[in-house]
């Protein structure tokens, strides 16, 4: 955590109020915060023009102003093409408008800190009814209509936006259960492409930026050894996609030997990301399933012999969907690891 975001975090109330106020004008009533804010934005509920939806504000919490001006340039370029790709595909989070919002007029001193841009970049977007992927299973014997293969279903739409996203040569590069939002039993979508890897982004100071858990080998490598970078591509999204299928089929991660009992934070990070840098498989169990471990298998093997077309994967996995539905199968009656 940084030495700014530690003291918004005092100031938590007098922040808070000057978003609120900003937003104001920009006809936006904000409401409570969706998700933990990063070192760069803050997302919150509110209604816009009489609707629900979510906005993502830029309001980075970093101690360089070169970290903020980069951040900036990031942000903005995830805004304009995070419209255009969700204009088409409705896979996609789509996004209703972004701009600058202007910071309140007399702010006191002691809050221009917290806003070295001195604007403070938006999008606003539809909100996800049910929240992320992982709230869903988290809570999903409590929602109604949310069994697992319903929950298989909304991973099966939401792999159409990343395809949408693939085709326009765009690498997601943080594909985990956050980052698919759910609408409705049988209907997710993808979001944040916030360190998508576009075609065009150029940054004034790179920042290896992932999920360990959800991270693909090449990335894991990257962010041990600052080496080989070139390798980040959109087959990395396939693998994260891949670890996110088994874990909604089978209810494990495999990748949580490697951190078992482990306290310090650092140290079972660095663990994780070695054990995926070396695709180590010993937490890869079969199911039983021929179609599904093969599945699973083509899409996390080594770069080479990878799975590279994200909807071939997704038509297998719809087809592995449609054959449970057909068979009348339950939540708990899904392939389990041996």
């Amino acid at each position: 955590m940084t030495e700014v975001l530690r003291r918004r975090i005092m100031h938590q109330a007098a922040f808070e109020a000057t978003l609120k106020e900003a937003f104001l004008a920009q006809q936006v009533q904000l409401g409570e915060p969706l998700a933990k804010a990063s070192s760069e934005t803050i997302v919150y509920g509110g209604k816009y023009h009489g609707d629900d939806v979510a906005v993502k504000i830029f309001v980075p919490a970093v101690d360089d102003i070169g970290d903020a001006l980069a951040a900036f340039g990031a942000f903005k370029v995830e805004c304009e093409k995070t419209m255009i790709l969700s204009r088409r595909s409705k896979s996609i989070l789509q996004v209703s408008e972004y701009g600058d919002a202007e910071l309140p007029v007399g702010l006191a001193s002691e809050l221009h800190e917290f806003f070295p841009v001195k604007l403070l970049p938006f999008m606003i977007t539809e909100r996800a009814r049910f929240g992320s992927l992982d709230m869903v299973m988290k809570h999903r014997r409590r929602l109604p209509g949310f069994d697992r293969i319903s929950v298989l279903e909304c991973l099966v739409t939401a792999t159409d936006g990343i395809k949408e996203a693939h085709e326009h040569h765009v690498a997601h590069r943080d594909i985990k259960p956050q980052n698919i939002l759910i609408f409705a039993p049988g209907l997710g979508k993808i979001a944040d492409f916030g360190i998508a890897k576009w075609r065009s982004r150029r940054l004034i100071k790179e920042t290896v930026m992932l999920t360990p858990k959800y991270s693909s080998p090449e990335q894991a490598f990257f962010a041990l050894t600052g080496e080989r970078e070139t390798l980040v591509d959109m087959r990395g999204d396939i693998y994260s996609w891949a670890i996110m299928v088994y874990e909604v089929v089978t209810g494990h991660h495999p990748f949580n030997w490697a951190i078992k009992g482990m306290r310090d934070p650092a140290i079972s990070q660095r663990s994780l990301l070695k054990a995926i840098a070396a695709n180590d498989r010993r937490g890869f169990q079969t199911t039983g399933d021929i179609t599904f471990d093969s599945l699973i298998y083509n899409c996390t093997c080594d770069l080479k012999h990878r799975v590279a077309d994200i909807a071939l994967a997704n038509r297998v996995l719809k087809q592995f969907v449609q054959r449970l539905r057909l068979a009348g199968q339950d939540s708990d009656s899904l392939p389990t690891v041996r």
